[in-house]
């Protein structure tokens, strides 16, 4: 299956050489999970610290789909990743509210 990766910050420079402009496209088996594609990047310890499928925070190593989008995030830019995600996603704010 085809996904897209797009990584936010230091993680692009992590991996230099195999994004362009901050973004991967990634042939990975039918059923990996996005632990599967953190391993597959090299990405290992408590480097990536925000999640995002498809424009969506996520808080859980779910499966990914064909064509999904997966952001990464590093640990330096999280806090302001989950204010941005909060205040201007109205989705995000409907659901913290829930």
């Amino acid at each position: 299956m085809q996904l897209t990766v797009k990584l936010g910050g230091p993680l692009r420079k992590r991996l230099e050489g195999r994004h362009e402009s901050g973004q991967i496209n990634l042939d990975m088996p039918e059923g990996s999970r996005v632990s599967d594609v953190i391993a597959e990047l090299g990405l290992f310890g408590d480097v990536v610290r925000v999640l995002m499928v498809n424009g969506r925070p996520i808080k859980e190593d779910i499966v990914l789909h064909d064509g999904d989008r997966l952001g990464l995030f590093p640990r330096e830019l999280a806090f302001n990743v989950c204010t941005a995600i909060s205040f201007f996603n109205p989705l995000a704010r409907k659901h913290n509210q829930d």
